[in-house]
């Protein structure tokens, strides 16, 4: 009984021993496979042409030397031990980009058992041998890029006038912001891969949609040729700005278009009396178009100032106003008439949205086509829009194949979804009587934008390219 009790503690005790020097060989292999893994991506993205031979002979020392560092806690003489006896191999999968592990080492082998005479023939080897298979998961990004592309963008960096080479100044503020932007694309790496994807939302006073959304958003009745508008102001008064501008306005616009629709989109819609374009609620920001009315169609301004029809009789107290309408008036403040909202006075049409890409090539002749054409700074609208594009509940909208992805998924657990803010400067949509646009009636305050977005789950950062 002695002999046998004896014998089956030493078995439990060995057995235990074994169990303990596996593990610590296992997280030692984890740790080389992870690191490893890691260098296996700087190795790509350095060369991408290099041999797996190459490849295997860079990653295997360094697995090995990981293994070692996390035995450093066992005495001189196991660890003395581990190193002579340890046999690393790893195996390269480029296409998961990771690599597998595998190790074998004496790390002391059994203690009790090799002390009994009786069972030296029964005593199991002391060599461990484990493997670490790693594993990639990825958390998927997404980046939407709301660029200011209003006319002020022409501008020199450090001034409010274009820029003069005999001053030294060479790039303009779209420049700067193309670079920012190109820049921000290099670090992320749009891949379908890596599940990180970019899209992009030029603005000024309007956003537009390229002409394969144009038609079906049209086809789709999500936006429509509005009968009239609310103008908040529709004109400012003198003296300017101690005077009070004149109530809002609800006109009629053109009973047809002016022109064949090309795609721009502005923050109104048409609303559930009749066909008049005005503004949401807050809570109605992020609905998508077939379950509200349709955003309205931008043919005429209607920011700060600006109506479709010029004021017939001029009031005593004003100070200046543009309009659409055929009208005009004689005076020391004479009435121009507006270029449609996707055109500038040059004739150069508004840049396009790009909805969520994979495809670099993609997203990068999406930022080389940018042009500064936009009369109004409205970032409102750049982050309301952005936050659309962003929003999973749009997907069908934007015909995404992958993107957006749900943020309710499992698959998708730690997604982060982001707004890209790239302005020169203050808004002015609402004019300077009303900066933070508070008259709803005129605009939708940034705050609230961002608040909406925010709410939503994504991160606003925000870059600016203006003088001091």
């Amino acid at each position: 009984m002695t002999v046998i009790t004896v014998s089956a503690t030493a078995f439990v005790a060995d057995s235990k021993w074994l169990v303990d020097q596996r593990d610590v060989l296992k997280s030692a292999s984890n740790a080389a496979g992870i690191a490893a893994t890691l260098e296996l991506t700087r190795q790509l993205d350095a060369n991408p042409g290099i041999s797996d031979a190459d490849l295997s002979a860079i990653l295997e020392p360094i697995a090995r030397r990981y293994i070692l560092l996390n035995l450093t806690h066992l005495d001189a003489d196991r660890y003395a031990r581990a190193e002579q006896t340890l046999v690393v191999q790893v195996v390269v999968n480029r296409h998961q980009r990771t690599v597998d592990v595998s190790a074998a080492s004496e790390l002391g082998g059994i203690f009790l058992s090799r002390m009994l005479p009786f069972m030296a023939e029964s005593v199991v080897g002391e060599q461990m041998q484990v493997e670490s298979l790693i594993e990639t998961v990825t958390d998927p990004i997404e980046v939407v890029l709301a660029i200011d592309v209003s006319v002020s963008m022409k501008n020199a960096l450090d001034t409010n006038r274009p820029p003069q080479a005999h001053l030294g100044q060479s790039l303009t503020r779209m420049e700067v912001v193309e670079i920012a932007a190109t820049n921000l694309v290099d670090i992320l790496g749009p891949s379908e891969d890596d599940r990180i994807a970019i899209g992009m939302v030029p603005w000024s006073n309007v956003v537009r949609l390229d002409m394969q959304a144009r038609g079906r958003w049209e086809h789709n009745g999500w936006a429509r040729y509005p009968t009239g508008r609310v103008y908040g102001v529709p004109y400012r008064c003198k003296p300017y700005p101690q005077c009070s501008d004149p109530p809002p306005v609800t006109q009629n616009v053109a009973s047809s278009p002016p022109e064949a629709w090309m795609g721009c989109l502005d923050e109104p819609r048409t609303g559930s009396v009749g066909t008049v374009a005005q503004l949401p609620a807050d809570d109605d920001e992020l609905l998508w178009p077939p379950a509200l009315s349709a955003f309205a169609q931008n043919y005429f301004p209607a920011w700060y100032g600006y109506a479709y029809e010029c004021v017939a009789t001029r009031p005593p107290n004003m100070h200046l106003q543009s309009c659409y309408g055929p009208t005009t008036i004689s005076g020391a403040y004479g009435n121009t008439r507006s270029q449609p909202g996707c055109k500038n006075v040059f004739g150069v049409e508004m840049p396009s949205m790009q909805a969520l890409s994979t495809d670099r090539a993609v997203v990068d002749q999406a930022i080389g086509a940018l042009e500064p054409m936009g009369s109004g700074t409205y970032s409102s609208l750049g982050v309301l829009w952005a936050q659309r594009m962003l929003e999973h509940s749009w997907k069908d909208v934007w015909e995404g194949t992958g993107h957006p992805v749900d943020p309710q998924d499992p698959d998708n657990a730690g997604l982060r979804k982001a707004i890209v803010l790239l302005t020169d400067g203050v808004d002015n949509y609402c004019g300077l009587a009303d900066p933070a646009c508070d008259n709803r009636d005129m605009g939708v305050p940034l705050q609230v934008a961002c608040d909406v977005a925010k709410a939503a789950g994504s991160e606003i950062f925000v870059v600016t390219a203006m003088a001091p």
